[in-house]
Formats: structure tokens, C-alpha cells, sequence
């Protein structure tokens, strides 16, 4: 659980030059980019990307680029000047703060989803989507504070457009193959069409027309994948459905990362959350080229023939399973057969082709339900996050040498996906997918080949609900992952930012899973499920009471997480012209915070201490940096003609009193946004001096409490006679006492272990030694009266050991009766009189004699001294 450092840093406050990042111009306001249809917008805002350390966010509909690193570094340099340092900096590295890139996009932007690598931007307005290449960081970093026009494409010129539905989401794929000039990205629409776009910029057609293209509403109700799934075309008659209301889209993200620890099915699964509260599922989602994980193949092939060769053992009652199978095999096959168009061993990757059979277009399979027990059907979902399931290492690797890339270290791994779904009301659901979801395809159109598949609807496991804020208007909550851990993320609402941690909860669960011991796992699993699953903690907070300026009502951005030696652990998001930002502590050093600590007191035993609430630092509101509106009244509400006679004396006429009408309309305004501003700042000071009045009267209390032990005790420390008794405090400080002695003990204990252990895992060496130890120690029993097993087994010992010693002396008895037989041998001799024997083996022969005595020597010492020590303790 990460703790809060500091917020906003100075370098992104007021005044330093890092807040203009994302100040708004003087000379544009939000009104005229039609507030009135930003305010009925019920959609994801993701108007801040990162690449890197680098910052792309959408301030008055202009992207606006930064990088971090250079603005914390330049206001650094700034400070040390101001100490009185003589540091200067040579003019080509210093930076501006922000540049502007140009886009032709004209509608209200939406979201900004970068590419994997890095190399693209895609720009989602409400109805039409544009890919705007990025240029190199160096060539965006100068001096230059001009804005910078991108090379941009409009990504289906006559697919995306206004009359049509509008765009929910757009992801890159994970498996598609990204580089500079190419890269496939998946957008979806609110009337549940999927469409893939394999992008090239030496192709202007990949722009206009995707490669595949899905209509859900179709192929959920599809009996052949022969039919035609593709969506409607521009000015089309659509009709009506029921499907329209039910199969609504409110969000979609892909079932992994495309890396090679999770499961091989996972990053070609297309999750698509509906409004209602339905799921579903498309896989294999796949591009004409993809790029598969060298593990992806031997992980499908360890999955598909095990489970089609239990299958076939009864293929009369598995006759569906079989047939979906035999389907998945095929497809396993054709792409086993191909050979890889790219590899690349570094990145542990290879480029292939999507498979023809059994189609293109894989079987919708759902829809996944949850049952939240509420009477309400409708859940109102907003935004999906999926978390893949890791990969068994040890079926895919039995046989095979163990590659240090998948090695499993036991953490941060469940074998179930997890899904987080977020709702309209503030509500977070986490459920979970046991039974996995594979790749499935429609039959063919030839009869008698297999039935249909029902799509019956499957269940989630539903583990826990967690309420964020109360519902309000166009509340529309989404996702962010962390940096640390799969199973850590972060939750925006309208007002505030919340972090979820799964990671404990996931290890005790997978530590269950996968234990051989079932007795009394049913109630453990129920245990685990019923419990709290998750822990959360706000981090951001954002007063929605101030005026702050004209989106002083905005919904807040999904919040960016960077992890950098620079910037630190940052959690940033802004409203308006303000940055909201948190500096984290790493998880691996989050201590207890001091409201989980507990005060104990004599009399009413265990208290909690009474801490001030914990909120962001005063943030200046931007109305106080704003130009005034009547600098430029005159230019845009007073007509030409009529400028001349503001100069004159003033006369009363019907002119004169609407332009005094209109002027009152706009300084009204901005004095009213002037007072709230005021006033809230006045709130803040009175607030914070009935804070300070009891912090005082806490510290007064205390010093009370001080005074009154210490006007018991005497010079000597004595307490006085005739005083009240303390027994109370006696009692507590011994039991302080004893508390400290015990926990000085436990820790030179641990001390003393790792000392001795060397804190390193024991090898199986040392394990055979403990065994043989045990087993010996076993052998002799315990030494007690009633234990006459134990006494019987000393016996047999002492007489093995009498026994081995009569036979050594019998052995030596006989070997110097022997030598005394044998005949003196002449040295003055021939050679060939008697056989002699090398010096080497000789001296070999010897060694080997003299270690095997000095072994059987200990092994006699140390039963000799055992037995002694036991016959002492008897």
C-alpha cells in the first residue's frame, strides 16, 4: 500500500513555469469550444498520455506536449540561481516548458491513446478518430516555442464520422507488430462494431478501410461463420433491435499484455463490457500479421492436445467440446506449419500469419454475468480492467531445459483472470473467471459437421463491491494500472483518485489454489472470497465547492502513473488550469500510518489518537490569474460604429443600456467567480485555526496529564505519601517493561538465526544432513522412565558399539598375527623374487585406508559422546 509523501510538487505549483503546462490562454475560454455539449458528454476522459517521462494532455482541445524530467530540472537550475549560484546553462539546453501540436481535429477531444513503442498518438474525438505520428523526443525539446504541426491521418474518413456511432474505445493491439512506419490498432463503437485497422504509412489506404470488421449485434445471433458479420455501411438503414438497448458498449480491453508468463489465449481476447451489465468475450481477435511470444506455440500445444485426447476417449457424450476442439487444433496446426516471417530472439518474439480456418472471425462467447444481488438489473457499467492469468511454467517446461525468462518466482501470479468493472454509481466490482476462456469459432455452413454451440450465459464469481463516491452526474470512473504489481490500480472518479491493491489477497488465494492439501479447502476458499479482498486508499482529493474557473464542474482524467530515479513515484491528473499530483513512497518500504497506530490509556484501555485530516496543500485558484474579462469587452461586444461614443458623454439611450447590460453580464460573472474563490479561502483560514485551537487544547491536555504524574513523585522519585495511588501507572510501565525485554529476546533469536543460516535458502545437502540427524535422533528415543522402547533402542546401540569394537580389535589381533608370519623380504633381492606393488597405488590404496579409519573414528566418537550424554540425563 503506497503512501502519500508530498502532492503536488513545487516545480508543478504556482508560481513556478511547470503549472503553464496546463494553464489555459488568456484569449481562449472553454466557452467556445460548446459547453453545452461537454456537459451532456457521458463518456471515458483520457486526455492525458505518457511516453516515457514525457506528458501529452489536451488543454482548450490543443495537445499540448512536456517533458517532466526537463521542467523539474530547469526549475532546479532556477532555484540554485536564486541561492546565490553561478550556475549557467548554454543556450541549447535550455528548453521551453510546453509546445503545442497541431492536429485538424475540430470535435471535442476525448481520449489519447499512444502507441506501445511510442512512434503514434491516437486522437478519439466524440465520432472520428486521427493518427498523429510523433515526432522524436530530441526534435521536441528546444527552444523553440512555436507550435509544432504533426503529420496526422483520419482513420476511416467515411467508417468514423459524425452521423455514425460514436467511439468508446480505441486500443492498440497487443499482438500486433509496431514499429515506425506500421502498427494495428482496434477501435469500438457504441453500437458494439469492432474493427481493426492495420495501419501503414506507406500505405494510405490501410487508413481508410480495416482489415476486419465485426458487427457483435450480428454475430451473436450468428448460426455459420460463412455469414456476413461485417457492420453496416455509411448511410445505411439500420432498423431497430432489441440488442440496441442491451448490447450498448460502454468499454473493451484486451485479456493481456502479449508478454510470455500469461496465459497464451489472454492477449488475443477482446473483453467487451455493455452498459446493462453484460460481458463478452471474442477470441481470437487476431491481424493479418501478428506478434507471437516464442512461448505462445508450445503453450497452446500443451493446452489442445492433452484436452482433445481425453475428449476422444468418449466423443459421444463430449460431441460439442470435441467438435470445438478438433477446431482449435486446426488452427493450432496451420500456424505450427507456417514458418515465422520475423524472429527475434532478444525480444523473444516471432511475426506470423493469421490463420485462414477455421475463420478470421472467431464465435462471440457470453455473455458473462455477475449477480450482485441487488433488484437492480441495470449496473451502468463505465470501464473494464482485465487481468490475465499467468501461465502453468511447469507443464509448459517439463522435458525442456528451465529458461531464465520464465522462471516462476511465486509471486504476483493467480491462475483465474480477474476482472474490475467500474459502474456509473461510484461502485467497483471485482470478479473473478475461473473456467478461462479459449478460442471458438462458428461452424461451417455444410450440414451435418457439428451443432451450434449454445451461448448459454456464464457466470462471474462476484468477490468483492466497494463503493467509491456517490453517484452523480456524468460520473464515469476508469482505470489505471501501476507500475509494481498486475493486481494494483487506480481508480478516477469526477473528484477524487483511489488506490486498489489486490497483490495480498491473490497470494493467499493462489497459495490455496494450489495447495495438495484439500482437506477443509472449501472452507478456507469461502473464507478468502467472504473476506476483504482488496485494500484501498484515497489519495487525491478534489473540492468540488471552489470556482475555480470555467471547468471548476469537469470530470477528472484518468490519472498517469510515472516511476522514475527523476520524477520519483508520481500519481498525476488535473481539472481546468490545475495539476492535481501525489508523490508515492514504494510499496516495498510502506510502514503503518500513524492512524493505524493505537494510544493506550490506563482507565479506558485502547484509544485512538485524534489526527488532523490529511488533505492536498491550498491549490491558488486560476481566476486569480486570469485576465480580466473587460480588457477585451470592447473589441468583441461593442461594434465598430459605436466604439466613438464610449469616448463622449454618456446618454441615455436603449444602446447604452444593453452595453451596460452586457458588461454587467461578464463582470458579474467574474466577480462571482472572484468571491467563491475568496470565500473559500477565508473558509480555509478559519478551518485551519479551529484546527490549530485543537491541536493546542490536545497539548494542554497532555501537559495537564504530565503535571499531575509528576506533582506525585518527589525529588528523590519517590512517590510522596499521602498522594493518590498509582498502581495504574505502575502496572503500565512494567507491562512496557515487559514488552520491551520480550521483543529485545525475539529479536536477538532472530538475530542469532540469521547469523547461523547465513541468510541464504539451505542446499540439499544440508537438508540430507538435518534427515539423517532426525532419523538418528529418532533412533535413540527419549530418555524417560515410562519409555521403555527408547531405553531397548539405546541397548541395541551400545551393543552395536561394543560389537564394532571387539571386531576392530579381533581385525588388528589377526593383521599383526598375519605379519608376524610372513617371511623378512631382502632388499638386495631380485625384483622378480617377489612381486612388488607401485608407489602410486600403494599410496593411493593407503589414503583410502586412512580416510575410511578417520570416518568410522568420528562416527564411533559421536555415538561414544551421544550415548554419554544421554546416560547423563537419565
Amino acid at each position: 500500500m503506497p503512501k502519500v509523501i508530498s502532492y503536488t510538487p513545487p516545480w508543478l505549483s504556482r508560481p513556478s513555469p511547470g503549472a503553464s503546462i496546463f494553464s489555459s490562454a488568456g484569449t481562449k475560454h472553454p466557452e467556445n469550444l460548446q459547453p453545452a455539449q461537454d456537459q451532456q458528454y457521458a463518456g471515458p476522459k483520457r486526455i492525458q498520455a505518457k511516453r516515457g517521462n514525457e506528458l501529452f494532455t489536451v488543454v482548450n482541445n490543443q495537445i499540448r506536449w512536456s517533458d517532466l524530467t526537463r521542467v523539474k530540472d530547469e526549475w532546479q537550475h532556477q532555484r540554485r540561481l536564486k541561492n546565490g549560484s553561478s550556475e549557467t546553462r548554454p543556450e541549447h539546453e535550455k528548453s521551453v516548458h510546453y509546445k503545442v501540436l497541431l492536429t485538424p481535429v475540430h470535435e471535442n477531444i476525448r481520449q489519447l491513446v499512444p502507441s506501445p513503442n511510442g512512434a503514434f498518438l491516437a486522437i478519439v474525438a466524440d465520432h472520428t478518430v486521427f493518427i498523429a505520428v510523433l515526432p522524436d523526443p530530441s526534435h521536441l525539446a528546444g527552444t523553440d516555442t512555436l507550435p509544432i504541426r504533426v503529420k496526422t491521418y483520419q482513420l476511416g474518413p467515411t467508417t468514423h464520422v459524425i452521423p455514425e456511432s460514436p467511439v468508446v474505445s480505441a486500443l492498440w493491439h497487443p499482438l500486433g507488430v509496431h514499429s515506425n512506419l506500421a502498427g494495428c490498432l482496434v477501435t469500438i463503437t457504441a453500437d458494439a462494431a469492432v474493427r481493426v485497422w492495420e495501419i501503414d504509412r506507406n500505405n494510405h489506404w490501410s487508413f481508410d478501410r480495416p482489415t476486419l470488421a465485426v458487427d457483435l449485434r450480428k454475430l451473436i445471433d450468428g448460426t455459420s461463420c460463412d455469414e456476413d458479420f461485417a457492420p453496416l455501411g455509411f448511410g445505411r438503414n439500420k432498423g431497430f433491435s432489441a440488442d440496441y438497448i442491451d448490447m450498448e458498449v460502454a468499454s473493451a480491453a484486451f485479456g493481456g499484455i502479449g508478454v510470455a508468463k500469461e496465459d497464451a489465449w489472454a492477449p488475443m481476447t477482446l473483453w467487451v463490457a455493455m452498459r446493462p451489465g453484460d460481458l463478452y468475450a471474442l477470441c481470437p481477435l487476431l491481424p493479418t500479421k501478428w506478434r507471437a511470444p516464442l512461448t505462445t506455440v508450445p503453450a497452446l500445444t500443451t493446452a489442445i492436445l492433452p484436452k482433445l485426447a481425453s475428449l476422444q476417449e468418449d466423443p459421444a457424450e463430449f460431441e460439442d467440446e470435441l467438435a470445438a476442439c478438433r477446431q482449435q487444433y486446426d488452427w493450432l496446426t496451420e500456424i505450427d506449419t507456417q514458418e515465422p516471417l520475423l524472429t527475434d530472439v532478444e525480444s523473444d518474439y516471432e511475426v506470423r500469419t493469421r490463420p485462414a480456418t477455421p475463420s478470421a472471425i472467431p464465435r462471440l462467447q457470453g455473455p458473462f454475468r455477475l449477480d450482485t444481488g441487488d433488484e437492480i438489473d441495470d449496473l451502468d457499467l463505465c470501464d473494464i480492467l482485465v487481468v490475465a492469468a499467468r501461465a502453468d511454467i511447469d507443464a509448459l517446461m517439463t522435458g525442456e531445459e528451465v529458461d531464465l525468462a520464465l522462471e516462476d518466482d511465486g509471486e504476483d501470479k493467480l491462475s483465474a483472470t480477474v476482472i474490475c468493472l467500474s459502474s456509473g454509481s461510484g461502485r467497483i466490482y471485482v470478479c473473478l473467471e475461473l473456467d478461462g476462456v479459449e478460442g471458438q469459432w462458428l461452424p461451417k455452413s455444410r450440414q451435418n459437421v457439428f451443432r451450434t454451440p449454445v451461448s448459454d450465459p456464464c457466470d462471474l464469481l462476484l468477490v468483492e463491491s466497494l463503493d467509491t463516491v456517490k453517484a452523480q452526474a456524468d460520473h464515469w470512473p476508469t482505470f489505471t494500472k501501476d507500475v509494481y504489481s498486475r493486481y494494483n490500480f487506480f481508480v478516477t472518479t469526477a473528484t477524487n483518485v483511489t488506490f486498489f491493491s489486490l497483490g495480498s489477497w491473490v497470494q493467499r488465494l493462489e497459495a490455496e489454489l494450489q495447495s495438495e492439501d484439500t482437506s477443509g479447502s472449501a472452507f478456507r476458499l469461502q473464507v478468502l472470497c467472504e473476506g476483504t479482498a482488496s485494500l484501498r486508499e484515497q489519495l487525491i482529493e478534489v473540492d468540488d465547492n471552489v470556482g475555480e474557473d470555467k471547468d471548476h464542474s469537469a470530470h477528472l482524467p484518468a490519472s498517469l502513473v510515472y516511476y522514475d530515479y527523476d520524477l520519483g513515484y508520481l500519481l498525476l491528473t488535473s481539472r481546468g488550469s490545475v495539476p492535481y499530483a501525489a508523490i508515492l513512497d514504494a510499496p516495498e518500504v510502506s510502514l503503518p500510518s500513524i492512524g493505524e497506530l493505537q494510544i493506550f490509556d490506563s482507565q479506558d484501555g485502547p484509544r485512538s489518537p485524534v489526527l488532523p485530516p490529511r488533505r492536498p496543500p491550498y491549490q491558488v485558484p486560476p481566476i486569480f490569474y486570469s485576465e480580466s474579462p473587460l480588457g477585451s469587452f470592447v473589441e468583441k461586444h461593442v461594434p465598430h460604429r459605436q466604439r466613438q461614443a464610449l469616448k463622449e458623454q454618456v446618454r441615455l439611450s436603449p444602446a447604452t443600456l444593453d452595453l451596460v447590460a452586457a458588461a454587467h453580464r461578464i463582470l458579474s460573472a467574474h466577480t462571482n467567480a472572484l468571491e467563491r474563490a475568496a470565500s473559500d479561502l477565508f473558509r480555509r483560514c478559519e478551518r485551519l485555526q479551529g484546527e490549530m485551537r485543537d491541536q493546542l487544547k490536545q497539548l494542554a491536555d497532555v501537559a495537564d496529564r504530565v503535571r499531575g504524574v509528576s506533582s506525585e513523585l518527589g525529588e528523590d522519585g519517590k512517590r510522596i505519601e499521602g498522594s493518590r495511588t498509582g498502581e495504574a501507572l505502575d502496572k503500565r510501565l512494567q507491562a512496557a517493561k515487559d514488552r520491551q525485554t520480550e521483543l529485545v529476546q525475539r529479536y536477538e533469536a532472530l538475530r542469532n538465526k540469521l547469523m547461523k543460516s547465513g541468510g541464504r535458502p539451505l542446499s540439499d545437502k544440508e537438508k540430507a544432513w538435518f534427515q539423517e540427524v532426525k532419523r538418528l535422533s529418532d533412533s535413540f528415543g527419549e530418555a524417560t522412565e515410562d519409555s521403555q522402547p527408547g531405553q531397548e533402542s539405546r541397548q541395541a546401540i551400545a551393543q552395536r558399539l561394543e560389537t564394532a569394537k571387539e571386531l576392530a580389535r579381533d581385525m588388528l589381533a589377526e593383521a599383526k598375527t598375519v605379519a608376524a608370519r610372513l617371511p623378512a623380504v631382502d632388499a638386495s633381492s631380485p625384483a622378480s623374487a617377489q612381486p612388488t606393488i607401485p608407489y602410486r597405488l600403494q599410496r593411493t590404496k593407503v589414503g583410502e585406508a586412512m580416510r575410511m579409519v578417520e570416518r568410522e573414528s568420528a562416527i564411533i566418537d559421536s555415538i561414544t559422546s551421544r550415548l554419554e550424554r544421554l546416560n547423563t540425563t537419565i
